[in-house]
């Protein structure tokens, strides 16, 4: 096979390389986070979480001592309000009903809310001062706390889409090998689905897909074998059908050459009835070689050889043709055409052989002074001849099966001199010009009638 041998690893393991990617890289994005977060505090960029609580204590004894609580004593991260004994708002910056309720409560014994905010109750001489704080980092710059999203949430945004940005390169890369992981299995699939069976498969580095590898590189010598032994079997089984139609017709040719000058001898009617039926019988075993000889060529496949031909002077050679065949029992031979196109792509020897085959099992099927219609159109491409005779028509059985090598299943309409060839031919011959067949029964004659569709271009 020219295999590489690669150290392998099992597709689990495979798999477990990537997450450790992921698990990497998060890491690394945490510790960036970490990193950035101490050159802003070393920078003075931003404030510690706990800065506002310990300006807030060290405003204490300040506020505590001061005539009148006015804003220039408060802290920079700091809000507040002042209450009288009863609760009653006097001053401050606090100023939403729901702030104001919630610093009441911190007078009352509360040290904290819901939305994350601490308070610090400075008590003075018949009022209460407090202070409202949070504990997280803050920009040192008014202009950054007013306009640009927290430290923290910043820092948050940031670190989710460094960690999103991490996984899709991680999946991409994933995607990538993993691909051209299961690429010698992609092309081995198709060259197998293709008969292309030379060559050889490459293995990789993962364990499982090298097994599948190798069963597929068995089935794929087993099939070369088979195919190989097929084709050795067809071969032969061609080579012995010509070579016993060519040692068949020298022997007949004397037969038939010697029967001849039998009958200038004055025979007796005893003796010209066995001459004929020696005439009769040699005649078929001609039949039989000529259709060894078509086998061996239908099995070649009759390679055809497109020129570009006068439809006008094929169609009259068609004519005289078919016009010979139904002299032999007088049969009336109907033709029309109407087309448009002057010229047609065709192997014109092929396609006029095929035409003939139809038009002579026509004849054979058509009753003395019969009639046989042949019609010639153009339509959407296609130059269309139809061959149409009245004899009984295809059963329903031909209609499916006529086109088939050696059918010979429709009694009515046996062909002795065609071996159920003829039809076989004509569909073969259709589909390399690229054209097609239709087999049907006339719905005015109940003859059969035959259909070739055949490209112009």
């Amino acid at each position: 096979m020219g295999r590489i041998k690669k150290r392998e690893i099992s597709l689990s393991l495979f798999y477990l390389k990537y997450f450790g990617y992921v698990f990497l890289s998060v890491i690394l994005i945490a510790l960036l986070v970490f990193i950035t977060l101490g050159l802003l505090f070393s920078s003075n960029t931003i404030y510690r979480a706990d800065y506002a609580q310990e300006q807030a204590n060290l405003a204490y004894e300040t506020i505590l001592n001061s005539e009148v609580v006015t804003k220039d004593l408060i802290p920079e991260l700091c809000q507040y309000v002042v209450f009288d004994q009863d609760g009653n708002r006097i001053d401050g910056s606090i100023i939403k009903e729901r702030g104001i309720e919630h610093a009441w409560k911190a007078v009352e014994g509360s040290k904290s809310d819901i939305y994350g905010n601490y308070y610090k109750v400075i008590k003075r001489k018949n009022e209460y001062c407090v202070l409202r704080y949070q504990i997280v980092p803050q920009y040192k710059s008014a202009f950054l706390r007013q306009y640009v999203l927290p430290p923290q949430t910043a820092i948050f945004i940031i670190t989710i889409l460094l960690i999103l940005l991490s996984l899709i390169c991680v999946a991409i890369r994933f995607g990538h090998v993993l691909n051209k992981k299961l690429n010698p299995l992609i092309l081995a699939t198709q060259k197998i689905q293709n008969q292309e069976l030379d060559f050889a498969i490459q293995l990789g580095n993962i364990k499982e897909l090298n097994q599948v590898l190798a069963s597929m590189d068995n089935m794929r010598n087993e099939l070369k074998h088979s195919l190989e032994s097929q084709w050795k079997m067809e071969q032969l089984k061609k080579e012995q059908m010509s070579a016993l139609a060519h040692d068949l017709k020298t022997p007949l040719t004397l037969i038939l050459g010697n029967t001849d000058l039998l009958y200038d001898t004055n025979p007796s009617t005893e003796q010209l009835e066995c001459l004929d039926y020696i005439k009769t019988n040699t005649r078929k075993i001609q039949d039989y070689v000529q259709l060894l000889m078509e086998v061996t060529k239908s099995n070649d496949g009759m390679q055809a050889k497109f020129n570009k031909i006068a439809i006008a002077e094929f169609l009259q050679n068609v004519k005289r043709q078919a016009n010979g065949l139904c002299m032999v029992k007088h049969i009336q031979l109907v033709w029309n055409e109407c087309y448009q196109s002057k010229w047609i792509q065709v192997d014109d020897s092929l396609l006029e052989r095929a035409i003939n085959n139809v038009v002579a099992n026509a004849v054979e099927h058509t009753l003395q002074d019969g009639v046989i219609t042949i019609e010639i159109e153009e339509e959407k491409g296609y130059l269309i001849f139809s061959i149409c005779d009245n004899g009984e028509g295809f059963t329903q059985e031909a209609l499916k099966h006529a086109t088939e090598q050696f059918y010979m299943g429709d009694r009515s309409r046996n062909v002795k001199s065609h071996y159920g060839m003829g039809l076989y031919i004509a569909d073969s011959v259709a589909k390399q010009h690229g054209g097609y067949l239709i087999l049907e029964n006339d719905a005015d004659s109940h003859g059969a009638k035959v259909i070739f569709h055949i490209p112009i271009g």
